[in-house]
């Protein structure tokens, strides 16, 4: 996040206000180490990274603008809901199970998640207790933090409210996995991560939404539709 954030550039004088989500989601307990406790971000390092970044935004985000920073997913989900479901890859011939491939990952050192993805249910439990560690670091200092330049707020990864959205449209939460790499959610996932995220900012922030863009119509005459993009 420390590089990722200089791509961030504003001119701060003469652009609009922004709307900035800061969310890791779980990069810094995920790694393919088999000392993976070992590789991830420390509490210290955290609070220090979070610090760094909402004081560089000062300097780039123009005046009135927000950040909205989450906590880190509870990643813990993913064993639970896919463990013994077969994986595409023992569709056809021997079953494969998803405990099956996240062992033969970690065996190979290519997991992207040694904590989460791993039959090891102790690890499992390390790691979401230091992601929930970390998620306290992030909302510590996002509520100690005086910026100039904008308002910010504080909200725990909403993947519970996900799942219950989905749970009510007839979906089953193993279906917002990537079947294959069996870790990041799916564009379904995606999808309603983005509705629940809007939704909590129309109830809770309605003064940081904008308003609607007075040259929507002149962007379709001129543009077209695009197909969405």
């Amino acid at each position: 996040m420390l590089d990722i954030m200089k791509s961030l550039s504003r001119n701060q004088k003469n652009d609009v206000p922004l709307l900035v989500i800061y969310s890791l989601v779980g990069n810094d307990v995920c790694n393919g180490h088999p000392d993976t406790l070992d590789h991830m971000t420390t509490v210290e390092e955290m609070e220090k990274n979070v610090l760094t970044t909402l004081t560089y935004l000062d300097t780039v985000l123009p005046k009135g603008s927000h950040v909205l920073t989450t906590g880190l997913a509870n990643g813990s989900f993913l064993y639970e809901l896919l463990h013994d479901r077969i994986h595409p890859f023992g569709r056809v011939g021997t079953p494969i199970s998803y405990t099956q491939i996240y062992d033969y990952l970690s065996c190979l050192q290519i997991s992207p998640c040694n904590g989460w993805m791993t039959s090891n249910a102790t690890l499992r439990v390390l790691t979401t207790q230091r992601a929930m560690d970390l998620s306290a670091a992030i909302r510590n200092v996002s509520y100690s933090y005086k910026s100039t330049q904008y308002d910010i707020e504080y909200l725990d990864f909403p993947f519970d409210d996900v799942i219950q959205e989905w749970i009510a449209q007839g979906g089953e939460p193993w279906q917002l996995i990537e079947s294959v790499d069996g870790f990041h959610i799916n564009q379904y996932g995606h999808a309603i991560v983005s509705d629940v995220l809007w939704k909590w900012l129309q109830k809770n922030k309605p003064q940081w939404l904008p308003l609607i863009n007075p040259h929507n119509a002149d962007i379709e005459r001129v543009f077209k539709d695009q197909g969405g993009y």
